[in-house]
């Protein structure tokens, strides 16, 4: 499985804890592949130095999080959502081949599926996570952003 984080997931999972954090742990402990890009990146870091005061560099957590991770790089291309920092998930998310979009962006959600990419919130993805571990992926069931 492989997975794109928005830079809300990673904050959430860095700062606050609870199902963002759940996710990005279990990222981590799996076989799962986390696809960021220098885009997510630069927004996730600009994000904690200016709204939270926090240097990214101190947080062994972010260090982590990054060496796990698939960096893609690319030339910004797509236009989908009015928002062009989710047009970067997007696009992260496609050159990455990733299978999930995990998000707390309401445009995005909105989106719920972008070339056989599922967006979905962190709940969402733990609730897939069980399925997937019962043998019933969303994939198989054809269910499409908890519908």
């Amino acid at each position: 499985m492989r997975v794109t984080q928005d830079s809300n997931v990673v904050i959430s999972a860095l700062l606050f804890g609870g199902k963002p954090e759940q996710v990005t742990q279990y990222i981590l402990a799996s076989d799962t592949r986390l696809v960021l890009s220098s885009y997510i990146i630069e927004e996730t870091a600009h994000i904690l130095r200016t709204k939270f005061g926090i240097d990214p560099d101190l947080l062994q957590f972010l260090t982590q999080l990054l060496a796990a991770s698939q960096l893609q790089t690319f030339d910004p291309w797509l236009n989908v959502v009015a928002d062009s920092a989710d047009n970067r998930v997007l696009e992260t998310a496609v050159a990455g081949r990733a299978d999930f979009i995990v998000t707390g962006d309401k445009l995005l959600l909105q989106v719920a599926n972008y070339q056989d990419i599922a967006i979905i919130t962190p709940a969402q993805f733990l609730e897939e996570v069980s399925k997937w571990q019962a043998g019933v992926s969303r994939r198989e069931t054809g269910e499409k952003n908890g519908k």
